[in-house]
């Protein structure tokens, strides 16, 4: 069971997640980023994945479209405080590298603003 929690923080959206994070065509947390990413304005949107405890590869692959699209929309999504599961498969995969990644969420909101 994935949890959602949204925040708005001075121009910027904090989307924290917790729990498995599955990919594919029915991915809830997935859909709440797409739909930011719809809105009008300053996309720019920080996820929280201290307490994701499963990343699976169609989760992966969401992430790198997501934030794709952000980039094509001159908006930006920074991945911040990496709970070790997550940190291992970014790093095996590389895509740590592909990814804006921050250790907090200070940080994060200073490098997006």
């Amino acid at each position: 069971m994935m949890t959602i929690e949204t925040q708005e923080d001075g121009g910027l959206t904090i989307v924290r997640l917790a729990g498995s994070m599955d990919g594919g065509g029915k991915a809830e947390w997935a859909d709440a980023i797409s739909k930011l990413l719809d809105r009008p304005g300053a996309r720019k949107i920080i996820v929280d994945l201290s307490a994701v405890d499963f990343l699976g590869s169609a989760a992966l692959g969401d992430l790198v479209r997501l934030t794709a699209l952000a980039n094509s929309q001159g908006g930006r999504i920074a991945l911040a405080r990496l709970s070790p599961f997550v940190e291992g498969v970014l790093k095996t995969t590389r895509l740590n590298k592909f990814f804006d990644i921050y250790d907090d969420l200070a940080a994060a909101k200073a490098a997006l603003q």
